[in-house]
């Protein structure tokens, strides 16, 4: 189910799906949400059953975009499209402001998330496995070079947050700095670009998965983290004082 959590912590259903990845904004007030689908590429064969849907605060839904496989993170650029990740292949994809599906890159493995430098140049994107029939996991960032917004050369790799770590979600402060959520070892790190500074600004967060910079009434010198396992270690979501505010983001 798809749910709605207050700053005081209670939280609502607001609609079902088949899965729950990654969560966007888009317009003044609806949300951009990837589901898997009925079938996915870890459990059955390689699909193209996934959907990217359009929430409304009240649960309305619309499918905005289909024939993805296993949609997971979603970026949404200046001109109201958005990319969208394929963490079970190597595929970025572009879907129109009118939903419009166009491959855009498969210059990453396995990508997950992903965030733009603020002058538009750089997409950087978290590599999570090497292989998933069976899972291989690997928590490495990259960086790909944009010309008017479309990819340039290949991908290269800025830091590697050590063997195994299932990178996930990532998240840029206003000054630039990437937050990575390494999944399997519950570690936050940032990645300065500037420097090529790699540190761990928080431990113990297991299963740490999506993350985002509060707004609204959520503290804006903060990321909060999701987490994917339901037992005594996850099923929580983090906040995690950071000290500065996130980076702007396109609705």
């Amino acid at each position: 189910a798809f749910w709605q959590v207050m700053e005081d912590g209670s939280a609502t259903r607001l609609a079902e799906l088949d899965s729950n990845l990654g969560v966007a904004g888009i317009g003044e007030r609806d949300l951009l949400v990837a589901d898997f689908g009925p079938t996915n590429a870890f459990r059955h064969d390689r699909n193209s059953d996934g959907i990217v849907w359009r929430i409304t605060p009240e649960g309305d839904k619309t499918a905005h975009a289909r024939g993805i496989g296993d949609p997971n993170f979603i970026m949404v650029r200046e001109d109201g499209s958005y990319l969208v990740t394929d963490d079970a292949t190597a595929d970025i994809y572009a879907v129109s402001p009118e939903g419009s599906v166009s491959l855009f890159t498969t210059a990453v493995s396995h990508p997950n998330g992903i965030v733009l430098s603020q002058d538009g140049g750089t997409l950087y994107v978290a590599q999570m496995f090497t292989n998933i029939r069976p899972v291989v996991g690997v928590s490495k960032l990259w960086a790909l070079r944009l010309e008017d917004g479309k990819p340039y050369k290949d991908a290269k790799l800025v830091a590697d947050t050590g063997p195994e770590g299932f990178a996930d979600g990532l998240a840029m402060d206003i000054e630039g700095r990437i937050y990575i959520t390494v999944n399997r070892d519950g570690r936050i790190w940032r990645y300065d670009p500037a420097s090529d500074e790699l540190i761990i600004i928080a431990e113990g967060v297991f299963g740490a998965a999506s993350v985002a910079f509060g707004e609204g009434d959520f503290d804006r010198e903060s990321i909060y983290v999701t987490t994917t396992f339901s037992n005594e270690r996850g099923g929580i979501i983090w906040q995690i004082p950071v000290g500065v505010e996130g980076a702007p983001l396109f609705r």
